[in-house]
């Protein structure tokens, strides 16, 4: 099914385009027709036949696209772009510190396309390639405040004493179900009446205050397309076209927290009555699902030994290779002997293969230094939609030699985007947990780009 409303879509797409093409091409006209007696308009020989040979109907009317020599066009450009954030990952933790991976900021990067055409009449064909490695950017901070595994609701059930020994203003940060480190919540809250040693309801789990916490986000994209348009002539505004683009966006993020590993009971800390571990044990943290390279846990440690210092990290990654046609508009607005200033558009739809992956560790770098881990996969075959707006301007260098300019935007929608993956965790009734890969995301990349045009002969 999906196949076949693709091919139907390309079939509608290709065919409206062609049409359109068609349309805005001017009418032939006789290249001997002498101008009219009464004609107040200069014969067609006090006109310079530079490329293009000029003629005139019987109504005198001006022809300017006739007979156009073939030529080629080379183009290089510097690219300096920067990508607006748009992941809809949870809250890394919730409380007074919290944060997520929406909230890093993309830094400008710098890269190249090249563009080459052949133009023949009224036609032209383009190719174009451009690469952008290595878009991204990073925020790294303090949690001022206490880190509770358990979440917000057995911290509240908690006796006061116990509250105000995790944080003096009763407002810690909380990891829970739905927040990254999800598995940290569900061990903590683990129930065990056979064993009290993996019985975790009787205390509360934390990082001390002034964890630290280091987040990553990076993009790149991959764009090649070849188009068949009209050709750029004097006094032609728009040219349509269509064409094939291949679209690849690889993305990856990283979040890690890093800090002191504590425990209290629920009824105050180190009250013997509440018979508490002063851990986060093995089976805790296999029940949640995750594989440990030991079976210590994690132990708080009474003195004189310290406690454990725990890190916690997520990887997600996405991919996405983008097959399909397009249609392109490219539009002239001002136009002299030594500038002009235009604009473009393209618009299209495509088959989206797309994959994802998230794995998470959660290590100690004390004790046996035991390390816990999960991972998960998935792919999927998506539409998706690509466009791209832009104005351009150039400036004659020489007779075949122009400087362009361009500011463009270019989105991407129905990709999927690597901290999106965070929210595809689904889990079915015999308690397996698997994820399901979102692919509702949306990518917009936007920036500048200067070049020279050449052509010849």
């Amino acid at each position: 099914m999906f196949l076949r409303t693709t091919r139907w879509a390309a079939s509608v797409l290709a065919l409206g385009v062609s049409a359109a093409t068609v349309v805005a091409q001017p009418p032939a006209a006789p290249t001997n027709a002498p101008p009219a007696s009464n004609s107040l308009i200069a014969p067609a020989s006090a006109y310079p036949q530079e490329g293009v040979n000029y003629s005139f109907d019987e109504s005198g009317n001006f022809y300017d696209e006739l007979d156009l020599s073939p030529r080629f066009r080379f183009q290089a450009d510097w690219v300096y772009v920067t990508r607006s954030n748009r992941a809809r990952d949870p809250q890394v933790v919730e409380g007074p510190n919290t944060f997520r991976m929406r909230d890093v900021k993309f830094d400008y990067t710098s890269s190249y396309r090249l563009n080459l055409a052949f133009m023949n009449d009224d036609y032209e064909v383009e190719g174009s390639y451009m690469t952008l490695d290595g878009l991204g950017g990073s925020k790294r901070g303090t949690l001022s405040r206490s880190l509770v595994f358990d979440g917000s609701g057995p911290y509240g059930d908690a006796m006061l004493p116990a509250q105000l020994a995790i944080d003096a203003d009763l407002t810690p940060n909380f990891l829970n179900s739905g927040t990254y480190f999800s598995p940290l919540n569900a061990a903590a809250n683990n129930l065990d009446a056979v064993t009290a040693l993996n019985d975790e309801t009787n205390e509360l789990e934390t990082l001390q205050p002034n964890a630290v916490y280091f987040a990553q986000y990076s993009s790149d994209l991959q764009d090649f397309e070849v188009n068949l348009k009209g050709r750029q002539q004097p006094g032609r505004l728009f040219r349509f076209g269509f064409g094939y683009r291949n679209v690849r966006l690889s993305e990856s993020g990283l979040v890690q927290l890093r800090g002191v590993f504590d425990t209290f009971d629920t009824d105050g800390d180190d009250v013997i009555t509440n018979a508490p571990n002063n851990a986060l044990s093995d089976a805790a943290l296999t029940a949640a699902g995750l594989t440990g390279t030991g079976t210590t846990g994690f132990s708080e440690n009474l003195l004189p030994v310290a406690p454990d210092t725990l890190l916690f990290t997520s990887n997600t990654s996405a991919f996405n290779v983008l097959n399909g046609v397009q249609a392109t508009l490219d539009a002239t607005f001002v136009q002299s002997e030594y500038f002009e200033l235009g604009g473009f558009a393209r618009a299209g739809v495509y088959h989206n293969d797309a994959r994802g992956r998230v794995s998470e560790s959660y290590r100690s770098f004390t004790g046996t230094g035991v390390t816990y881990s999960r991972s998960f996969s998935d792919s999927k075959d998506r539409v998706a939609f690509v466009g791209n707006l832009g104005i351009t301007g150039r400036l004659a260098l020489g007779e075949n030699v122009q400087l362009f300019s361009a500011y463009e935007v270019n989105f991407l929608s129905g990709v999927a985007i690597a901290p999106d993956q965070l929210r595809g965790f689904q889990t079915d009734l015999s308690g397996t947990t698997s994820l399901n890969l979102q692919t509702h995301g949306t990518a917009l990349f936007h920036g500048g780009r200067v070049g020279v045009e050449i052509l010849w002969p």
